[in-house]
């Protein structure tokens, strides 16, 4: 019996007879779940690439943790960050010196974040050696800057070109007592793809330290890198009962959580609305198939006095409606899959064609689209389609099995 309800559902399916509308409704109910399908796999896969890009380029750059002293200047910090690498879970230490500053090439003037670092230091804590456009990172003179790709156009200068560095020097109630001006040579260029090419430069600690007029042994804070980047906010508590120090707490949460949190949320919102589309591309089954019931009223109440059970007619009428389901499914994962697949080459192309990025890299963190499939949220998507469209069929089938055999012919 389950292969005559296959059958005549195959047989309703491809028969001619059927009115225009019921064909049209059951064609955009198939083409709304395709759609709904391919877009969500697409939505998803780009929200897996953002959050993908933020661990992977932006977290391996920034700090996940960091120690900043209150007021007073970190003494003695080459014991203090071996101190400090023995916590559990800290993977690396950094000691760093920052200000803001300006700098100033011809005409052309740029302000920045400028963060002093230990280069041998800095290497275990910070990936950014990797995205050196220009330029080598292998050592770090005093005479040395290493600049942010978007700094570095803003003023038009390359490497081995000199830049000059204005420092504010500070009282220490904060009140600006006088500046420092340096002349540096541009080592490298880093280009990470986003905010942080238009807001850092990097120079040599001890230099930046004498611009400040530091006393001798003495940093600004420490930066880390954990084994675990979402045990941040607990390993910033945890290094803060080690510190010696009156010392503020940061985590990469306070600086670029809002970025992790609105990928979840974006990615939540998204899931939640193409599943409403989904789920009203499969409810037109619904239509679709009522429309088909009334139109085969007649050959219903011929098979049901020919002895077919109630039971072969709901199946058969959940396979008319389910086939239409299974088709925008299948349809919808195929080119949600090659969307997501490519999506990548195709902004970029289409960043060419238009000779700007649609993605403002001193706005966004990154200047791309990125793309990570994973395929149980493909799975998940196609079984939401699947369940959807077949639960969209109980109805209409089981209104199906009630036909009475004697009304409808009697009136025929």
């Amino acid at each position: 019996m389950a292969s005559l309800a296959w059958q005549l559902a195959r047989r309703y399916r491809s028969t001619r007879h059927s009115s225009g509308f019921i064909r049209f409704i059951s064609a955009s109910s198939t083409l709304g779940i395709a759609l709904g399908v391919a877009i969500l796999i697409l939505a998803l896969s780009v929200m897996n690439g953002f959050e993908l890009a933020l661990k992977q380029r932006l977290l391996s750059v920034i700090p996940h943790v960091e120690l900043e002293a209150v007021q007073q200047n970190l003494h003695d910090w080459q014991r203090k960050q071996q101190l400090f690498a023995e916590v559990a879970g800290v993977e690396a230490v950094a000691p760093y010196i920052k200000s803001n500053g300006m700098l100033r090439v011809g005409t052309e003037v740029k302000a920045a974040e400028v963060r002093g670092i230990d280069i041998a230091s800095e290497r275990g804590i910070s990936d950014f050696a990797r995205y050196i456009s220009a330029g080598q990172l292998d050592t770090l003179q005093q005479s040395d800057i290493v600049l942010g790709q978007g700094i570095a156009d803003a003023l038009n200068v390359k490497v081995g070109e000199q830049v000059q560095l204005l420092l504010p020097r500070l009282t220490e109630d904060g009140r600006l007592a006088s500046h420092s001006t340096a002349s540096l040579t541009v080592s490298a260029i880093v280009a990470v793809g986003g905010q942080l090419d238009y807001s850092h430069v990097w120079l040599d600690m001890a230099t930046l330290a004498s611009l400040l007029a530091f006393e001798p042994d003495t940093v600004q804070g420490f930066a880390f890198r954990l084994d675990d980047i979402f045990q941040a906010p607990q390993m910033a508590r945890e290094l803060g009962r080690v510190s010696e120090d009156y010392v503020y707490l940061l985590d990469w949460f306070r600086s670029q959580g809002h970025v992790y949190q609105d990928i979840q949320m974006v990615r939540s919102i998204l899931y939640l609305v193409l599943a409403l589309v989904i789920a009203v591309a499969s409810f037109n089954i619904v239509a679709t198939l009522v429309m088909a019931v009334r139109e085969k009223e007649g050959d219903i109440a011929i098979l049901l006095t020919m002895g077919v059970s109630p039971a072969v007619i709901i199946r058969t009428f959940m396979w008319l409606g389910w086939l239409n389901g299974l088709i925008g499914a299948v349809a919808g994962l195929v080119v949600g899959v090659l969307l997501a697949s490519y999506i990548e080459p195709v902004f970029a192309f289409v960043t060419s064609v238009l000779g700007k990025s649609l993605l403002d890299p001193s706005i966004y963190f990154i200047n791309f689209v990125p793309s990570l499939l994973q395929w149980q949220d493909v799975l998940l998507t196609f079984g939401v389609a699947i369940v959807m469209s077949l639960l969209a069929t109980l109805y209409p089938a089981w209104r199906a099995s009630k036909v009475q055999p004697a009304r409808v012919l009697g009136q025929r």
